[in-house]
């Protein structure tokens, strides 16, 4: 998984293309904890490749736990309809989705 960073004020868009690879998801987690904590975040996922139902959801648990735990505020843009399938059945009830990045800029305030 390939990730861009762009600053909007005191909101950094995470912008995430290529492949979740799941043995790497509490590494990410790990890396967004010391990089963003106590920081708002918007991962853009519209670049993302669908990697199955077990990567994805583990990937969502990882935001949600990121967001829930208030270490981090945040957000989700841009998924596919795939990814916003799988989201439906996620139990992510701490997670936000927006359509676009900037609806995702614009809930913060």
């Amino acid at each position: 998984m390939d990730l861009k960073l762009v600053l909007d004020g005191d909101i950094t868009i995470i912008s995430l293309s290529g492949r979740i690879e799941i043995e790497k998801t509490q590494s990410f987690k790990q890396a967004c904890l010391t990089t963003f904590a106590d920081k708002k975040v918007v991962f853009c996922m519209k670049n993302l490749n669908f990697v199955g139902s077990s990567g994805i959801q583990s990937f969502f648990g990882v935001l949600n736990d990121l967001n829930n735990d208030k270490k981090m505020n945040v957000k989700i843009a841009g998924l596919t309809p795939d990814f916003q399938r799988l989201f439906a059945f996620s139990q992510c009830p701490a997670l936000e989705v927006h359509e676009s990045i900037e609806g995702a800029l614009q809930s913060f305030c």
